[in-house]
């Protein structure tokens, strides 16, 4: 078996130790270039769970619009989705391939893998259910007074998380096992499904006098990793009224999958605050605490001692999950009373800062100081700022767009029930006390909006913000409902740039309750409760000729004498029955010159199409070793240019370069004497973005004086 700890990252440049957190691993990430294919390992796209992606170059404000962007294709699964989909580039798939693969977990206890970019039928799928010979818990078995809150099975309810050192996803999944509940944590090998740490562990707890009972709770906070361990949390089976459940944070050691860490949230009196955030995971900080926000309890409530209803938690999970410091607002007993839960959506922590933001059912956001929460005070004079966000409930947000204050400074986003999107900026210290942009649309319906934002860094015109809404019915009571859609420039919210609503084709069904989309490498996931995931992106490109600029004879037919000297100068060359005459990558079609003729082009400039365009898209590789730091020039027809640097892979020696991407995996390349041979250990094609500036006409492309760099196609993306 494969040795986990030490197995090599093959998702760009990303280099990690065994026990790195995912925490660090979104530092790395945000080192990548521009155009790297960032992976996302967790729901809320980083440790602080930001909710922001600020690695996506394909899509924004000028080409995410009913022109160009639209649904692509839907991947069918088995159940509701109520997981956020996770995204792992150039991972290898055993006998399948290299693939940019999406991870979908479902109510009925199934995850999947896709090709994130083809879609089809899955990489791999299994059923952690089967695996322990249980089934997915059919919840109307189980709920109280016919609640409709969670409709069907009861399976995977949160989001794994994936450590990128061991390529292990951890999911929590509820399972009905001699018809009884019961939760268990998977340990899932991502490139095969494969458990490598033996079935799912049963999760059991007791603290301070208090039982975890699964038949009484949901694990709906999603799942994070804190150096050794796999943190996540549980709340109440749809139990309103006093007895039967407690909130619970617990941690498991990450290799051992043994129980590390447990803190219960209320343990006296009646219990309640449970922790259910929305579907949000845990805060992470760069010291390695977490923390939590926890809902109403009943009778007694927060006492400081044993009991912290209506509080945000910080917990040491290399301490057990010892309570560190936390605070409880003034008006505690208020909130738990009336049922204003804190917790109805989780924390965030604000980019170089110690400052945690966040709030519950009362609309209310509160800035607090992690290096010292304050506890309780009747006055909240502890808290850094406190303001009146959202006519009622926070549930999909917030989110925030760390922009520099060069490009306009930072924005915070959020989308309450009965209200419109807003957005506020924020000074380093707090945030201003009005919005600097609203939404047209005003009273959204239950759940508000689910949102998430997508930019280049701080890039003006490349940040959108994205959200699924209810479009009718009661979604919070009867679901299920029908969902849409939404884009807005993250800079202007006043209108939508694009909506599913627009077109009959772009509609993907019922509304997935508090699941955000995904949004990463050019391409949009969208969560349904309709057994399908929609995927969206960029409708229209150009492929573009290279007839008149080929010079190199790369492609041969097999069994077909290449010449002397194909497309490395040595008579080798790749096979056209492996490689055909297109190519589809990220959604993007590529065609390829005819085999045994010029049909790629090497050290020379390449005439492209006049027009506006977001982004150019090469296949091409190195021959004769790796190049590096290699000069790309755009030419606009007003006589500007713009150059941009490419390291490229050998095509028989894949290097992972920071924005590469392993298009087209072969065995078998041609040589000078007609024979198809295996004489490297794989052939690559490999696939570069380059932006554009879509305010300009492009005039041309020239590739470097260099006969080693071979461009095989282009496509132009609108």
């Amino acid at each position: 078996m494969e040795d986990l700890s030490t197995a090599t990252t093959r998702w760009g440049r990303i280099v990690v130790r065994a026990q790195m957190t995912v925490a660090a691993a979104s530092v790395t990430l945000l080192t990548l270039t521009a155009y790297a294919a960032q992976p996302v390992l967790q729901r809320g796209y980083d440790a602080g769970v930001s909710g922001a992606t600020l690695g996506e170059t394909t899509l924004t404000i000028t080409n995410v619009n009913p022109n160009f962007f639209g649904h692509l294709f839907s991947l069918p699964v088995d159940d509701n989705i109520m997981a956020q989909p996770l995204y792992v580039p150039n991972v290898a798939i055993p006998n399948r391939g290299t693939h940019n693969v999406l991870y979908v977990a479902t109510m009925s206890d199934s995850v999947y893998a896709f090709d994130a970019d083809a879609g089809g039928a899955p990489l791999w799928h299994i059923n952690v259910a089967s695996l322990v010979g249980a089934t997915p818990v059919p919840i109307a078995k189980f709920v109280f007074s016919g609640n409709k809150n969670i409709i069907n099975n009861l399976g995977i309810l949160s989001t794994p998380v994936i450590d990128p050192s061991t390529h292990i996803m951890y999911l929590v999944a509820c399972t009905l096992e001699n018809d009884t509940m019961a939760y268990r944590l998977h340990a899932v090998h991502i490139t095969t499904g494969a458990e490598p740490y033996g079935p799912g562990v049963l999760i059991s707890a007791s603290y301070k006098g208090s039982t975890f009972e699964p038949r009484y709770q949901t694990q709906r906070v999603s799942l994070t990793l804190a150096e050794n361990n796999v943190v996540f949390a549980f709340a109440a089976l749809e139990r309103e009224f006093v007895g039967g459940y407690t909130g619970w944070v617990m941690s498991y050691n990450k290799q051992t999958l043994e129980q590390s860490g447990i803190f219960a949230t209320v343990t006296t009196g009646n219990r309640g605050g449970g922790v259910w955030q929305s579907g949000r995971p845990p805060v992470l900080d760069g010291s390695g605490y977490v923390y939590v926000f926890t809902g109403n309890a009943y009778g007694s409530g927060y006492d400081g001692v044993n009991n912290f209803s209506e509080s945000a938690l910080k917990l040491n999970p290399a301490n057990g999950l010892a309570l560190i410091n936390w605070f409880t607002p003034g008006n505690w007993s208020y909130l738990d009373s009336h049922d204003l839960d804190f917790t109805s959506s989780g924390p965030l922590l604000i980019p170089g800062t110690a400052i945690l933001a966040g709030g519950g059912k009362t609309g209310e956001i509160y800035l607090l100081n992690t290096a010292n929460l304050g506890k309780y005070n009747a006055s909240d004079s502890q808290v850094l700022q406190h303001e009146q966000l959202g006519a009622s409930e926070f549930r999909g947000g917030p989110v925030y767009w760390n922009r520099p204050a060069a490009d306009g400074g930072p924005l915070l986003y959020n989308w309450a029930v009965d209200d419109q999107l807003k957005a506020y900026a924020f000074n380093g210290t707090t945030l201003a006390a009005s919005p600097s942009s609203l939404g047209s649309i005003t009273e959204q319906i239950f759940p508000g909006g689910i949102l998430a934002l997508s930019a280049n860094g701080g890039q003006a015109g490349s940040g959108v913000l994205w959200a699924t809404v209810a479009t009718s019915g009661d979604a919070e009571n009867n679901p299920p409902v029908p969902g849409a859609l939404y884009a807005f420039n993250a800079e202007n919210l006043s209108a939508p740039l694009w909506s599913s609503t627009g077109k009959a084709a772009d509609n993907f069904g019922n509304f997935a309750k508090f699941v955000p989309p995904l949004i990463v490498n050019g391409k949009v996931y969208v969560a349904t409760w309709s057994n399908q995931l929609a995927v969206y992106g960029l409708l229209n490109s150009t492929p573009v000729s290279l007839g008149a600029s080929a010079n190199i004879d790369g492609i041969f037919k097999d069994g077909t004498t290449v010449s002397s000297t194909g497309l490395d100068g040595y008579g080798n060359a790749y096979s056209g029955n492996a490689l055909g005459t297109a190519l589809k990558w990220s959604g993007i079609s590529f065609e390829l010159g005819a085999p045994d003729t010029l049909n790629a082009v090497a050290n020379r400039t390449i005439a492209l199409p006049a027009g506006s365009y977001s982004s150019l898209r090469l296949l091409a590789t190195a021959v004769n070793g790796p190049k590096t730091s290699m000069s790309f020039r755009l030419t606009y027809t007003d006589g500007s240019n713009a150059t941009t640097s490419l390291s490229l892979s050998d095509w028989c020696f894949p290097q992972n370069h920071s924005g590469e991407t392993q298009v087209k995996t072969m065995t078998v390349r041609d040589t000078r004497y007609g024979a198809t041979v295996h004489d490297c250990s794989s052939v690559n094609l490999y696939g570069y973005s380059i932006a554009l500036n879509a305010a300009k006409t492009v005039e041309s492309l020239t590739l470097p004086a260099n006969n080693n760099v071979v461009a095989l196609a282009v496509t132009l993306v609108h």
